[in-house]
């Protein structure tokens, strides 16, 4: 359908919680602003476009009787788009692959880093084990390269894709070595999950991580998801936190959200409201993704820099001796969760969708940035390797 926007502008329903949208969209469509969660399909009934996040189940019941050509979604994650069925229908999509990366690795140091601390150990003594070595698993390797910090990585479909070609890159045989079972991974001392979704399959994810595999972890060990709830099973995961000589857990994601289970959250090290990935830079970063993609769907000039979305930058200061407490510098962790879990548990789910509403904006003090969005005051430079690979980060592009 060719539309012309010089006598008709399109009109979009947009996710509230996406940040800029008046600014990339608001010369070409009139937008209306819906919470995540509650988007119907009377709203989307007249709209040309639905711009959405991972809350949105977007699917027949949603989009049937509507308008809409194009469905844009600020997350690397599509398992709540219906892609069969936008695709037998002619409706474009696109994800934002990549857009939050930096903020989910940035999660995970943070998240080691403050295990670490608690258990006096230190950066070098560890190995840490990636299970999904896409965008977000790859940015952490990244990262913990420039830490310094040994890790292994696990991707059954890499592995299966690359054992298939004849001919491989410089970059895949570097690669390679890194590869290990499931198995090697849960010997590591950090466990960390950046797997998709999958129900079905040989390499299904669905509750990758169910009562047999967490019964084989240790309790010096740490497991951390910020993947999807559903990679690990909630129910087998709350009978093994209850007993004695459990590992440590920290969770981004559950099961059932926003409905998470109270005691569940309680018994882990760390609970945190699906919040991994909401950094300013991840979040403008997923909105312009889509605006980009519209563009090409719609067949619209780029009008908008991307460069001009983003304030400046915050001034870091090297303010200890320790690994552990310079990178807590960057996010704290600990208070995302305490916040979490200062409400009783009737309340708790309201709660976690109201933190996760305007989260970047709302954050005390200032927005949480990815490293990128910091810079070293100039006067200062760095003291010993620990400051150089700091100040390595805040270079990460």
């Amino acid at each position: 359908m060719s539309l012309n926007i010089l006598s008709k502008p399109f009109k979009i329903v947009a996710d509230e919680n996406m940040p800029h949208i008046e600014k990339l969209f608001g010369s070409v469509a009139d937008i209306t602003y819906r919470a995540g969660r509650e988007i119907t399909a009377q709203d989307v009934r007249h709209a040309d476009a639905l711009l959405c996040r991972s809350i949105t189940s977007v699917d027949q019941s949603l989009l049937a009787n509507s308008n809409v050509q194009f469905v844009g979604t600020a997350t690397i994650g599509i398992d709540h788009l219906d892609i069969p069925w936008l695709e037998s229908k002619g409706i474009a999509w696109a994800n934002a692959a990549g857009c939050n990366a930096a903020a989910v690795a940035q999660y995970v140091i943070s998240a080691i880093a403050f295990w670490l601390k608690r258990n006096d150990k230190q950066f070098d003594e560890i190995k840490v084990g990636i299970v999904g070595a896409g965008n977000v698993g790859s940015e952490l390797a990244r990262c913990l390269e420039i830490l310094g910090v040994d890790y292994l990585l696990c991707d059954p479909p890499l592995q299966k894709k690359m054992q298939s070609q004849t001919q491989k890159s410089q970059v895949q045989i570097e690669s390679a070595h890194k590869l290990k079972s499931f198995d090697e991974i849960l010997r590591c001392d950090v466990v960390t999950l950046h797997v998709p979704i999958t129900k079905v399959g040989e390499d299904k994810t669905l509750h990758l991580v169910d009562g047999e595999v967490l019964n084989r972890l240790k309790k010096d060990q740490l497991l951390i998801n910020s993947a999807r709830g559903e990679v690990i099973n909630n129910v087998d995961l709350l009978t093994y936190l209850r007993a004695q000589n459990a590992a440590s857990v920290i969770l981004d994601v559950f099961e059932c959200e926003p409905d998470i289970d109270h005691e569940l959250a309680n018994l882990c090290l760390l609970a945190t409201p699906h919040i991994a990935g909401h950094t300013l830079e991840g979040k403008l970063r997923g909105s312009y993704m889509v605006y980009r993609a519209f563009c090409r769907q719609f067949n619209l000039p780029v009008e908008v820099d991307e460069a001009d979305l983003y304030p400046e930058k915050n001034l870091f200061e090297i303010c200890s001796e320790s690994p552990q407490e310079n990178l807590l510098q960057f996010y704290d962790i600990e208070r995302d969760s305490k916040r979490l879990l200062s409400v009783d548990a009737p309340y708790l789910a309201a709660h976690f969708d109201e933190m996760r509403k305007d989260y970047v904006t709302r954050c005390v003090d200032k927005p949480r940035r990815d490293y990128s969005g910091w810079q070293g005051k100039s006067e200062l430079s760095p003291v010993n390797a620990d400051s150089e690979a700091i100040y390595q980060l805040m270079d990460l592009t």
